[in-house]
């Protein structure tokens, strides 16, 4: 039996130190050589694939693939529709192939974040950097800037950006911006994006604070707009200024507005009329992120500003009081809405809802379970998503709450129902709706479920089914 091996002094270790780094500086040269091999393999083998592709479209036998004759190249339409199928690094990683591959799959970057020395601070080498990049990705229609807050920000670097994307890139439509929270980086930044006013289509602002009112005149002279995100979760106010401004976009077909503080109080409520400007809004999405109980210090305060955005099709409303909702019968054109009141809505809005025959999509996050019924005469409906309004004490008669359930049975065009709350949901209930919604193909319940998934099978148009019991401690919600 031969000796074992005795293991290596750690003073030898210490000393081939050197000789370990050359091995791994080896090691990854081959693994290197190794990955270009197999690139120049799948390149190989796709222009074998279309070469029999192409013989066999034309009705000839293929021939056998020789070295001296190699078969045509696949065309660019080919290459980029696989690259549309890869994700942005298997992109770049598919671009080292060849220079066809560089060349071509270089048009299916569409979206591209930039890092903080490209255009925030001035470093050695930026401009030439820039450039390169703008040169290899010539069709970039997205720009993602996120600011450093630990870096300065240079107005001369940011205008020389914003000049250089206005001169090499004339596909560029959207521009994203992220964690702007300092007033001096808004000037600088805003007044830098005055050059390209005229080809931003859309806009976002991420995890901002708002600007001060002062620099406000800027945005609106993207007249170009159609557009605009703005998510402030962070303790900055909402103004009027800023509503203002924004109502001057006359052209904006979708808007997104999420804030948390306002300036505004319950006795005299920031007041969201200002947008009724904005005639051709197609898309509205306004979302509350504060303190529930400050919630009624922002609402829309007229029915008139409401009415007057008759192009609406797609509109959401989160904790923001909705006191106007007879307006709604006069937007003809909205089919999707999406409703969650801060307090459960009255038996009078819920009637009001169901005088709506133009909505097929319809979400309400406060109702409470005596007012379903009233939801019955909307026979149009094709999505509808319930969550009962649970109060802060004491439980629901779950019993009495699902059986309201029932009342919904004519509305027979449904496509999709989800149920949260604390109602009981039998399988002879289920059974009696699945009688009733026959084109019903997806199912969301968190619920009370006695009989568990029973009753489920009858639902013979089922593609998505999502189960979930409901438990309430009088506290808060535990699913």
């Amino acid at each position: 039996m031969g000796a074992s091996q005795a293991p290596l002094p750690l003073a030898l270790i210490g000393n081939d130190v050197s000789q370990l780094a050359i091995l791994s500086l080896e090691a990854l040269r081959l693994l290197l050589h190794a990955l270009s091999y197999c690139g120049s393999l799948i390149s190989q083998l796709l222009n074998q694939m279309w070469f029999g592709f192409v013989q066999q479209q034309a009705g000839r036998k293929c021939r056998s693939y020789r070295a001296h004759e190699p078969p045509r190249a696949p065309p660019r339409q080919l290459l980029q529709m696989i690259g549309s199928y890869l994700e942005p690094a298997d992109v770049a990683a598919a671009r080292l192939v060849c220079k066809d591959w560089n060349v071509n799959l270089s048009a299916q970057v569409k979206a591209v974040q930039l890092p903080a020395h490209l255009w925030q601070y001035t470093v050695s080498g930026q401009l030439v950097l820039l450039y390169r990049l703008l040169d290899v990705f010539r069709h970039l229609q997205d720009v993602r800037l996120m600011l450093l807050s630990n870096k300065p920000c240079d107005s001369w670097s940011v205008s020389r950006a914003m000049d250089t994307f206005r001169a090499h890139m004339p596909t560029l439509h959207k521009m994203e911006l992220v964690s702007i929270m300092q007033p001096a980086h808004w000037r600088a930044i805003l007044c830098s994006m005055q050059c390209l006013s005229p080809q931003l289509t859309s806009l976002s602002f991420e995890n901002i604070c708002w600007p001060p009112p002062e620099t406000l005149h800027v945005i609106t002279q993207f007249t170009a707009l159609q557009q605009l995100v703005i998510r402030s979760p962070h303790f900055s106010r909402l103004e009027e200024p800023h509503l203002a401004a924004i109502g001057q976009l006359t052209q904006l077909q979708e808007l997104s507005l999420h804030f948390r503080t306002v300036d505004g109080s319950i006795s005299a409520p920031l007041s969201l009329n200002p947008l009724s400007t904005l005639v051709r809004l197609t898309q509205l999405d306004v979302n509350y992120l504060g303190l529930l109980d400050l919630a009624s210090a922002v609402q829309f305060c007229s029915p008139k500003a409401l009415a007057s955005l008759r192009s609406l099709v797609n509109l959401s409303v989160s904790l923001v009081p909705f006191p106007c909702l007879s307006s709604l019968q006069q937007l003809q054109e909205l089919i999707n809405l999406n409703l969650n009141q801060p307090q459960p809505l009255t038996a009078t809005q819920c009637s009001t809802l169901a005088a709506c025959q133009q909505l097929r999509s319809l979400s309400l996050g406060s109702i409470q379970w005596a007012d379903i019924p009233k939801l019955a005469p909307m026979c149009q409906l094709h999505h509808l998503s319930l969550q009962l309004w649970q109060p802060a004490r004491g439980s629901l008669p779950s019993a009495t709450a699902g059986q309201q359930l029932l009342q919904l049975r004519g509305l027979a065009n449904l496509r999709s129902f989800k149920l949260k709350g604390q109602c009981e949901v039998t399988a002879e209930w289920l059974g009696v709706l699945a009688s009733s919604w026959s084109g019903l193909a997806a199912l969301d319940l968190c619920c009370v479920l006695p009989n568990g998934t029973q009753g489920v099978e009858q639902f013979a148009g089922l593609r998505s089914l999502k189960m979930q019991p409901y438990k309430w401690d009088g506290k808060c919600l535990v699913v």
